[in-house]
């Protein structure tokens, strides 16, 4: 079954909890309240506010990258790309664990890709970031330690293929921007072989099709169509993509 992006984001923060609790000590009743305040959060904007909080009552806490990284993560879970990138600077900043490190790449990566248009003066520069965030994240993921031993092989690696497959979409958008879509297609498929996806099966079946690989696109396609995680809006552009290819085909072009 299709694991969902909030739920491997929540896995992620609960995980990384785990393991700041049971690697550092609080330093008093106080600090351990403020620690389950942001745990116990009942929404995004209010596990901010008792992150902001916690960095705020306590200047000297050991507890400092956790914070950093669920604020950055709820802001994403809210559509705020700016304040995610923000707080995904601050984790970078904080030296926190390799896993909480890769993540804030990967958010740097994946939120200035999907800002950057076609012609921004300083489209370049900024493709060269996502890129560069991206390659450093999928380095780290690949020898990140579990941040919990007690989380098993098995979620630990989901975990971290998810974290990879959005370094992977974040550079194939870029090239897509680029209109690279060769390119763009092949970093498609690396996120597909990191965490299958169906919508990562159309965008790089269109990918494809742009670069003039139509057997590619229809192989690409026809695996969005029969995933039995497509949903029905997928499966209408799925279909509408192919007869693109299919004319394209056809027409000899």
């Amino acid at each position: 079954m299709k694991t969902s992006t909030r739920f491997l984001a929540t896995l992620c923060a609960l995980a990384a909890l785990s393991f700041t609790l049971l690697a550092q000590q609080p330093k008093s009743q106080k600090e351990v309240e403020a620690l389950m305040a942001v745990q116990n959060a009942a929404s995004d904007q209010a596990r901010i506010d008792a992150a902001q909080k916690l960095i705020q009552d306590f200047a000297d806490t050991e507890f400092k990258s956790w914070a950093l990284f669920n604020i950055m993560r709820s802001y994403e879970m809210m559509g705020d790309i700016p304040n995610t990138i923000v707080y995904a600077e601050q984790v970078l900043a904080s030296k926190g664990s390799p896993f909480e490190t890769a993540s804030a790449h990967v958010r740097i990566a994946n939120g200035i890709a999907r800002q950057t248009k076609e012609f921004d003066l300083d489209r370049d520069e900024k493709l060269t970031k996502v890129a560069e965030n991206a390659n450093k994240a999928i380095s780290l993921l690949a020898t990140a330690p579990k941040v919990n031993d007690q989380i098993p092989d098995e979620q630990w690696k989901l975990i971290t293929a998810n974290e990879a497959a959005i370094a992977y979409d974040a550079m194939a958008q870029g090239e897509f921007v680029r209109k690279k879509y060769d390119e763009a297609a092949s970093f498609f498929v690396k996120a597909i072989e990191a965490q299958a996806d169906p919508v990562r099966m159309l965008k790089a079946g269109n990918a494809y099709r742009l670069a003039k690989k139509y057997a590619e696109a229809l192989s690409m396609l026809n695996n969005a169509l029969s995933d039995p995680n497509t949903n029905d809006q997928v499966k209408g552009l799925a279909e509408r993509e192919k007869k693109l290819v299919e004319e394209a085909q056809n027409a000899g072009a």
